[in-house]
């Protein structure tokens, strides 16, 4: 799981797992959560949290994809944008 910084705001630093999203002008960067599942033997992602952007060209479009992903588009001007290094994988 990830750790807060005392400011409240999440950096990459700190949580070593993200994923992406390709929007064709920016990623959406999620934190997914884990849960281990004792049938399958293994962790499984059961959700994942919007926690950021990279790599922007098209703020508009990343509106556009946060919306129709059914989050709030609020999180646009919340979140952080991550360098690029910071979420590759």
């Amino acid at each position: 799981m990830s750790t807060i910084d005392t400011a409240g705001l999440e950096t990459a630093e700190q949580t070593a797992n993200y994923t992406v999203a390709d929007t064709g002008a920016g990623l959406l960067v999620f934190e997914p959560e884990t849960e281990y599942r004792a049938h399958l033997g293994r962790e499984v992602e059961i959700a994942k949290e919007l926690v950021g952007f990279a790599d922007v060209s098209d703020w508009n479009a990343i509106v556009e994809a946060v919306r129709s992903r059914g989050l709030g588009v609020g999180a646009v001007g919340q979140l952080p944008e991550f360098d690029l290094d910071e979420v590759a994988q």
